[in-house]
């Protein structure tokens, strides 16, 4: 048995016509299944809980199966109440895909719903755990971040250009866009960075420009944050920016774009198991492009393998 939560608006509107060639699939090929449909924000993540607790038992697994965009998949991730009762399997929907993209699942729909059902033995897979100031702690499975990236990300769910690009095809363009905006409008801010607890090993950041806290190693629709970023390394990939010139930061995004961040001055790309962010102000913060709150200190650390994904192998991305 499969259990599906559907979002329609997926993609602009673009998941319920998935879901009506994905359903015609499944009653073609005979195959068991119970569908629910969300209706609007955190519903996923209620379902996800509602249909664990229905239908998951000592000895039996619950196919779980989001057919949605990278959002829907956060709040499911963040209705499991338990992973180890739970095979997830995810029909990417959405403007930007990047869990998918991240893990080497197919993006097209039947592809995607056919290694789903071929699938006889789940992956595991690292999910990231952050928490800020007051705010309720939440799983990602892209990334986590302060500042740029969660402007950009904050902006983009009222983004009337996003709604526009995605009827176009070309959602992609929106974050693009969006970051051009807001690297001249933000302000930056100071503060450090504790890895792994050790107090020797502190980043001091000066006019940080953004910190992105990567399990996958794209966000924004296929901006490779963290090249060397492995959903199997019990570690979390960070990528900084910091104390570089506002007109200079508009000349290296094409390079950051491709990848090649290393090679810029005011770029850090360092790795842990756990990051303590100390802000001297408060920053905005995002959960796999949600907004997470305006925050000051955060604190990120890696679940090793909690997810068990419906896929085949391991990431063709990094392996």
């Amino acid at each position: 048995m499969y259990y599906f939560i559907v979002n329609y608006r997926g993609g602009n509107g673009r998941g319920q016509k998935v879901w009506k060639d994905v359903r015609s699939i499944l009653e073609a090929e005979s195959v068991p299944y119970h569908a629910w449909r969300t209706r609007g924000r955190g519903h996923a993540a209620r379902l996800a809980t509602e249909i664990i607790r229905r239908y998951s038992s000592k000895d039996v697994h619950v196919n779980l199966i989001v057919l949605g965009g990278d959002g829907t998949v956060n709040e499911v991730i963040n209705g499991i109440s338990d992973f180890d009762r739970v095979w997830l399997g995810v029909i990417p929907t959405g403007s930007g895909n990047d869990f998918a993209r991240g893990l080497g699942l197919p993006t097209k729909p039947v592809p995607a719903l056919m290694q789903i059902l071929n699938c006889e033995k789940p992956t595991r897979v690292d999910l990231g755990w952050v928490k800020g100031d007051n705010q309720a702690p939440r799983m990602f499975g892209i990334s986590a971040g302060i500042g740029l990236d969660a402007e950009v990300c904050k902006k983009a769910l009222k983004s009337k250009q996003k709604r526009f690009l995605n009827r176009l095809g070309a959602g992609k363009l929106t974050y693009i866009l969006l970051t051009i905006e807001s690297l001249f409008t933000m302000k930056t801010r100071d503060g450090r960075v504790i890895y792994d607890g050790n107090l020797e090993d502190v980043l001091r950041v000066r006019k940080m420009i953004f910190l992105a806290g990567m399990n996958l190693r794209w966000e924004g629709g296929g901006v490779p944050m963290a090249p060397d970023a492995d959903p199997f390394d019990g570690k979390i990939s960070t990528c900084v920016a910091e104390n570089i010139p506002k007109w200079k930061t508009f000349f290296e995004l094409p390079i950051l774009v491709m990848g090649k961040q290393k090679k810029l001055k005011g770029f850090t790309l360092k790795e842990g198991a756990t990051l303590d962010i100390e802000m001297e102000e408060p920053v905005v913060l995002h959960v796999d492009g949600e907004y997470g709150g305006d925050v000051r200190r955060i604190h990120m650390e890696v679940l090793p393998g909690r997810l068990q994904l419906l896929m085949n192998g391991a990431c063709c991305n990094c392996r």
